[in-house]
């Protein structure tokens, strides 16, 4: 796989494929055509969020790692988290987010800088795009080698208007429109992986249906092959591993999913 200096990865929670298909999202549609993407990857059960984020980011399964709900509790094995990894490399990492659960996902010390901004109801996305814009200022002004920015509004819309709604749907657009305006700053040896943690249905997720355990995911930067659809697995126990692939780095032992193979067709 290639090797770039730079990863960002954009978690839009509660993003349904489908959701993504009807919504306006020119920017994403750009990245389909300029990478690799999938409609048909696979999140972890339960799909609740700190337990989906736990599992991306440590690359084991929740019967592994033993969050079920959205309390954190200390995994039973030391395995270390993908910020962790890229810490103990000697590289930069740092997190964007507007869901405080999510501040227990790497150890302490890993992250170079960590922000946080309180999610507020029936905001009509405002936290999303504060996250961008700090996200986007931060990034430009300091050197580093991995970011994560997360984006609940969507999720938030889900729950309150339905999976599908036209309040949901708009709340993808505007997660477009901020990954845009980050991507718009970045250094051009960026890899972009934009992804999510489940689906949903109704106004809920939680379960194995189909609408809850099946997420998109894009990947475009420097040497990755445009508009190819991957027709093998993935799922969001190999997010982790694609990106410490692509900066270079191995893998722990201990992590069960497998870097994407930019070879399968």
């Amino acid at each position: 796989m290639v090797s770039v200096k730079h990863v960002v990865l954009f978690l839009v929670d509660g993003m349904r494929p489908d959701g993504l298909l009807r919504a306006d999202t020119p920017f994403l549609d750009e990245m389909k055509s300029r990478g690799v993407y999938t409609y048909r990857a696979r999140s972890v059960f339960p799909t609740t969020t700190l337990p989906c984020h736990v599992s991306l980011f440590h690359s084991i399964p929740p019967e592994v790692h033993g969050v079920r709900a959205n309390t954190w509790q200390p995994l039973p094995a030391p395995v270390p988290g993908l910020a962790d990894v890229i810490h103990q490399n000697g590289l930069t990492a740092a997190a964007f987010y507007n869901w405080e659960e999510l501040r227990d996902i790497s150890r302490p010390g890993s992250l170079a800088a960590s922000f946080y901004l309180r999610d507020i109801p029936d905001d009509g996305g405002q936290t999303d795009r504060d996250i961008a814009a700090l996200a986007g200022a931060w990034l430009q002004a300091h050197e580093w080698s991995f970011a994560f920015v997360y984006m609940h509004n969507t999720d938030k819309n889900g729950h309150r208007s339905g999976w599908m709604s036209d309040a949901y749907l708009a709340a993808i657009g505007n997660a477009d429109r901020c990954i845009r305006q980050v991507c718009q700053v970045l250094p051009e040896d960026t890899a972009v992986i934009v992804t999510s943690d489940h689906g949903g249905h109704e106004n809920t997720h939680h379960s194995d249906l189909e609408e809850d355990m099946t997420i998109p995911f894009f990947l475009r930067g420097p040497g990755i092959p445009p508009g190819r659809e991957l027709d093998g697995p993935f799922g969001i126990l190999d997010v982790a591993p694609t990106v410490v692939r692509l900066l270079g780095l191995h893998a722990p032992e201990g992590w069960v999913g497998r870097p994407i193979s930019l070879d399968r067709r």
